[in-house]
C-alpha cells in the first residue's frame, strides 16, 4: 500500500530515516551463531526451541530469531563448510538475514546476504554482500584480497564503482571474532581483540571481547549456563557499537544483545526461526521517535535553539558533532548541551567551528548520488538556468525536489537519485539523494545529513529520525531540507553525521543513529 498526499515533513509529520543503517548494526547479531565443522555431541544444546547446529559432512547450519525488544522482526541463517579453492582446502561461510518492519503504517522487508572464503588459518580470500529491499537488490559489493589491499566492486542499479581499503594479514573476514572464539573459547576474565570485516558496512572494525562470568540465560524459553561476553566493535571513524553475547563452553554463541535498537538474536530451530511474521510487530517511526515536552509554533522558522541531550549508557558530546550549524558541549558523562544555528549566506553559525571545506567526493557522482545521470543533468540545467548566484540556484533546486517528489512511499528503503528522478516518489532519503545529485550536477558541492527533526505527533511533539542535505555555498555549508522546500532550514534539526555516500561503506554512514536510537532524551531550553 502506498500513502497518498504530500511527502513534506511538517509540524504534523515525523521524520523518516531509512532502515538500511540498521543492517550494518544488525549484522553481528544476525550472524553471531556461526559454527565450526562437526561439533562433538557433548557441545550440543538441548533440543527444543533452541537447538544444536545441524552437523553434516559439508559443515553445519545455524538459525537465529531476531527481535527488537519483545517484537520479532526476522531471522538469520549461517552456514559454515569446507570447500576447495585452487587445489587447497578453504572455509566457506554463507549468511542470510531477513527483517520486516512497520514504517508509518506500511511494511518494509529488508535483508542482507553475504558469503566469504578464507584459508584454514583465517586469512580472507574474497567475499560478497547483497543488501536488498524485499526481492530487489539495492547494492551488491564484491571484494578480494590482493596484496595489502581489499579490492572492492560496488554495484548499484547496474553501475559499478571500484575502490579499495588497506588490508593487513592479521585482519579477518566476516565472523572472524566468533570463529576465533570457537577455535579457542574464552574463559572468565580473559580479553581478546580481533580485527574483522563487517558485512553490509564493508569496513574493518576492531572487536574487543571481554569475558565476564557464567550466568543463567534464557534462550527462547530454555535456561542455559552461558558465559557473558561484553563486546565493543569500534568503527574506523572511532564510533563504538556495544553488545553482549552469551556463549557455551565450546565458544558457541546462543544469544546476543546490541545496545543499538535493543536488537537481539536467539539460537533457534529452523522452523521457529522461519515462523511467519504475519504483520510487522515493530514500527520504525513510532518505536524510535523521541518525545519532548515543549512544543514549537513554527519550528522551521527558528534562528537558534539550545537543547539539552541525555544519552543512556553514552556521552552525547561524543555522538553529536560540532560544526558550522551545531555547537555541542559536554555537561557530564551522559549529558550535553547543543546549540543549533539556522545558517544562511549572510548568517554565520557556530563561531568556533573549524574549517570544513568540500572535497572531490562531495562534488563527484557515485552509485547512490548519480549526478552524471542524463535525466538529472538535463533537469539540473533547466532549473534557474540564467541565475549566476549559487545560493539562488540551491534554493531553486530544493524547491524543485520538494515539488518533484509528490508521492510519499514509506515502503522504500533507499532508492538512488536516478530512481527517484524517474519515479517521483519516496521519503526523506529520496529527497536528500535527489537534491544532492542535482546540486552536484550544477557544480554545487553537496552531502547528506543524518539526524533528527522536530515534528508534531497528535497533541504532542517529538523528534523523528530524518535525512536532509548540506550544500556548500560561498564559504560555508548550509543545511537544506527538500521535504520542506523553504529555502534552508531553521534550528529544529539535530545533526548526527554527514556523508557523501561514496563507496562500498556508504551505508555505514547511518551507524551513528544506532548509537542513540531508543536511548536518547531531548529537552528544548531556549528558542530564538
Amino acid at each position: 500500500m502506498k500513502a497518498s498526499g504530500s511527502s513534506r515533513v511538517s509540524t504534523q509529520e515525523p521524520g523518516r530515516l531509512p532502515i538500511v543503517w540498521l543492517l550494518a548494526a544488525a549484522g553481528a547479531a544476525v550472524f553471531a551463531g556461526c559454527g565450526r565443522k562437526d561439533p562433538p555431541p557433548s557441545e550440543a544444546v538441548a533440543a527444543g526451541q533452541s537447538e544444536a547446529p545441524v552437523p553434516s559432512p559439508q559443515g553445519r547450519e545455524t538459525w537465529e530469531v531476531l527481535r527488537i525488544g519483545d517484537a520479532r522482526v526476522g531471522y538469520g541463517r549461517t552456514i559454515v563448510r569446507p570447500a576447495s579453492h585452487e587445489g587447497g582446502e578453504v572455509l566457506e561461510i554463507e549468511g542470510v538475514s531477513r527483517m520486516k518492519f512497520g514504517r508509518a503504517g506500511e511494511e518494509v522487508a529488508v535483508g542482507v546476504d553475504f558469503g566469504s572464503r578464507q584459508m584454514p588459518d583465517g586469512r580472507l580470500i574474497d567475499f560478497h554482500t547483497v543488501i536488498s529491499q524485499g526481492p530487489t537488490p539495492i547494492q551488491e559489493t564484491r571484494g578480494r584480497v590482493v596484496g595489502g589491499e581489499l579490492e572492492l566492486e560496488t554495484t548499484t542499479q547496474g553501475k559499478t564503482i571500484r575502490s579499495s581499503i588497506p588490508w593487513k594479514p592479521e585482519y579477518g573476514g566476516p565472523l572472524a571474532a566468533q570463529l576465533e572464539m570457537l577455535e579457542a573459547p574464552l574463559e572468565p576474565g580473559q580479553t581478546r581483540t580481533v580485527h574483522e570485516l563487517i558485512p553490509a558496512a564493508n569496513v574493518v572494525c576492531a572487536t574487543e571481547m571481554v569475558a565476564k562470568a557464567y550466568e543463567p540465560v534464557d534462550v527462547l524459553g530454555q535456561t542455559h549456563e552461558l558465559l557473558r561476553i561484553d563486546v565493543t566493535t569500534t568503527f574506523p571513524d572511532g564510533r563504538p557499537q556495544r553488545s553482549t553475547v552469551w556463549a557455551d563452553r565450546s565458544g558457541d554463541v546462543l544469544r546476543t544483545h546490541q545496545e543499538a535498537m535493543d536488537l537481539q538474536s536467539f539460537r533457534a530451530a529452523k522452523e521457529v526461526a522461519l515462523a511467519e511474521i504475519k504483520r510487522a510487530e515493530f514500527d520504525m517511526v513510532l518505536g524510535l521517535s523521541v518525545s519532548v515536552e515543549r512544543t514549537l509554533s513554527d519550528p522551521h522558522a527558528t534562528r537558534q535553539i539550545r537543547y539539552r541531550l541525555h544519552l543512556a549508557d553514552g556521552d552525547p558530546a561524543e555522538v553529536f558533532p560540532s560544526g558550522p550549524s551545531q555547537q555541542v558541549k559536554g555537561i557530564d558523562a551522559h549529558a550535553a548541551e547543543a546549540t543549533v544555528f539556522a545558517v544562511r549566506p549572510d548568517r554565520p553559525g557556530n563561531p568556533d567551528a573549524p574549517p570544513d571545506e568540500p572535497g572531490d567526493k562531495d562534488r563527484l557522482p557515485n552509485n547512490l548520488i548519480q549526478s552524471d545521470n542524463p535525466e538529472i543533468v538535463a533537469a539540473a540545467g533547466e532549473i534557474a538556468p540564467d541565475e549566476p548566484g549559487p545560493w539562488k540556484v540551491a534554493v531553486a533546486l530544493e524547491k524543485y525536489v520538494a515539488e518533484k517528489i509528490n508521492r510519499s512511499n514509506y515502503a522504500h528503503a533507499f532508492d538512488t537519485a536516478a530512481e527517484v528522478m524517474r519515479s517521483g516518489e519516496g521519503d526523506c532519503t529520496e529527497h536528500a539523494l535527489l537534491l544532492a545529485a542535482l546540486a552536484r550536477a550544477r557544480g554545487i558541492p553537496a552531502r547528506v545529513v543524518i539526524g533528527l527533526v522536530y515534528t508534531r505527533q497528535g497533541g504532542g511533539a517529538a523528534f523523528g529520525y530524518h535525512m536532509w542535505n548540506e550544500l556548500y555555498v560561498g564559504d560555508r555549508w548550509i543545511a537544506m531540507d527538500a521535504t520542506l522546500g523553504r529555502g534552508g532550514i531553521g534550528a529544529a534539526h539535530l545533526k548526527l553525521a554527514h556523508s557523501n555516500l561514496e563507496g562500498a561503506s556508504a551505508f555505514s554512514s547511518f551507524l551513528p543513529v544506532a548509537q542513540v536510537a531508543g536511548r536518547l532524551r531531548i529537552e528544548i531550553l531556549e528558542v530564538e
